[in-house]
């Protein structure tokens, strides 16, 4: 039996029900754990992403941290199976109009979500990026470098014999 390793992100949010809310709602992943007030884990495809709330004031016995400086988003890579799929199922999602008094259906989230398509990287990856509500960015990066299951997909700059002329 051959086992697929997903990656998990550990994602801090100083308002994990927002969070939530926003993973779920905006970028369509499914919530399959809630300990409210605690962590979420969501779910999109073989992206997962768990929600850590961090924003909590010390308790009656607890000092805060020495240098704490509060909540920071965070920048995490996450390496995900086949990310064109995944990319068009965000994308629709992301792109979702939604009805506003300002004008009518209108796409909001389209600046969190980056790119028409994953971008093909120098040292043979692809790769793609999401911002989350909380400023969190989530590197999506796929090492495979073109489809099994696809024969006409090649890398890019790669030329076909055909085409040399």
């Amino acid at each position: 039996m051959n086992a697929v390793r997903h990656d998990v992100a550990n994602v801090r949010t100083p308002d994990l029900y927002r969070a939530v809310a926003d993973y779920t709602e905006v970028f369509g992943f499914e919530c399959r754990q809630h300990v409210t007030g605690v962590c979420a884990l969501v779910v999109h495809g073989p992206l997962q992403v768990q929600l850590w709330a961090c924003g909590a004031t010390p308790g009656r016995w607890e000092r805060p941290t020495p240098g704490d400086r509060g909540f920071m988003p965070g920048h995490h890579r996450v390496e995900v199976p086949r990310i064109h799929v995944l990319h068009a199922s965000l994308r629709a999602a992301v792109l979702r109009p939604c009805r506003t008094a300002l004008g009518g259906h209108r796409p909001l989230h389209a600046h969190r979500f980056e790119g028409e398509s994953p971008r093909w990287q120098p040292w043979g990856a692809w790769e793609l990026s999401l911002t989350d509500i909380d400023g969190n960015v989530l590197q999506l990066v796929d090492r495979v470098a073109w489809w099994p299951d696809v024969t006409a997909q090649r890398q890019p700059g790669e030329q076909r014999l055909e085409d040399r002329s």
